[in-house]
């Protein structure tokens, strides 16, 4: 079986780096990945001499191979977008990129600043061939985990960039998700084709007259009832979608830790309910599903969360490999080369001027 290698910026993010490294160390050990650690040689290996002694009884076939690449500086979340190409090329996350470009790994995680992240990945390994706009698919952690793209990259979109993010996370949720024949929504303000603005309008159009298995519109409070398998959206919807769904999460788990231990009685209803308890908690927490794809670049990147702790970057780790290994970009690939995405202008107003995609 092929071995991904992982290349892991590991100075970038909120907890970085130490979360980053052991998280990255934990979930090669675990999904059987070797890892390309870039960052500040001596604090790299200062924490992975110290997390090996977590594994020294380990087999030998299941420790992974490390290489660790030097960098000088750091992309901060303050930082603009466009620095990582301008100034900072000595940066972790610069040099990372490079080096999934030269195909020194297989894939790229970063939980660093996501409009750099952004940046380097379209200028640098740039998009794959008729894609007019990468996009973030996020994987939400509900009784029936779904894609939602994009959320967070792209806020100002034109409705043949919707179709395309369809298309997109229909591929992720099929041959990453294992999903057949995925259910593609688009989120709107009410399930009826007129809803919405033009934008969801014309979208919805495009949309019906795909090949894809689309459900139609779906509103927001529809998203955790198993709706659909892709809720398609531009990336300032996504993201508010995405950040108040997480949000909630961590407000009922709170709540619910309240509610049991509020006293004895409750504490004892806790015990007996334990393992339901973890169940529903595992089902809400973002961090089992590792970070948001960047769907449309002609190599696997990965934006984790920016506050990752260890067991998200671990998580992350399986769902680097996986999508690495999945086969997507080059169905991809195949995908948007066949297809003759069109460029649209006035096809919804009774005018049939329609050019192609320059992409």
């Amino acid at each position: 079986m092929t071995k991904a290698r992982i290349i892991v910026d590991a100075m970038s993010g909120d907890n970085a780096p130490k979360a980053i490294i052991e998280g990255a160390l934990s979930g090669a050990v675990e999904y059987g990945t070797d890892l390309l650690l870039v960052g500040n040689p001596e604090i790299i290996k200062l924490i992975l001499e110290s997390e090996a002694k977590k594994y020294q009884s380990s087999p030998m076939d299941t420790l992974p191979d490390i290489i660790i690449k030097e960098s000088q500086s750091v992309v901060t979340m303050e930082d603009d977008p466009s620095i990582v190409i301008k100034k900072k090329t000595d940066s972790s996350l610069a040099i990372a990129t490079k080096l999934l470009k030269e195909g020194a790994g297989d894939a790229l995680i970063s939980a660093g600043n996501t409009g750099a992240i952004f940046t380097a990945a379209t200028l640098v390994l740039r998009r794959i061939k008729g894609v007019r706009r990468a996009a973030l698919a996020a994987i939400v952690p509900l009784d029936n985990p779904f894609v939602l793209i994009d959320s967070g990259a792209n806020t100002d979109v034109q409705p043949e960039m919707l179709e395309q993010f369809a298309h997109m996370g229909a591929f992720y949720a099929e041959r990453v998700m294992g999903i057949k024949s995925p259910r593609i929504g688009l989120i709107n303000n009410g399930v009826e084709s007129h809803k919405g603005t033009e934008l969801q309008q014309d979208a919805y159009k495009l949309l019906k007259k795909t090949d894809l298995n689309f459900v139609g519109n779906i509103e927001s409070r529809e998203l955790p009832a198993n709706a659909c398998d892709v809720a398609v959206c531009d990336g300032f919807t996504g993201n508010i979608a995405l950040k108040l769904i997480e949000g909630m999460a961590s407000f009922m788990s709170r709540k619910i830790k309240q509610l049991f231990y509020s006293n004895s009685v409750t504490k004892f209803a806790a015990v007996l309910t334990q393992k339901q308890l973890d169940e529903l908690k595992r089902s809400m927490d973002h961090r089992e599903h590792g970070g948001a794809v960047l769907l449309g670049i002609s190599k696997p990147v990965i934006k984790a969360h920016g506050s990752s702790d260890a067991y998200s970057i671990s998580r992350t780790i399986k769902q680097a490999a996986d999508y690495a290994l999945g086969g997507v970009i080059d169905a991809l690939n195949d995908e948007f080369t066949k297809k003759k995405f069109t460029r649209i202008r006035g096809l919804f107003d009774g005018k049939e001027e329609i050019r192609k995609d320059e992409a």
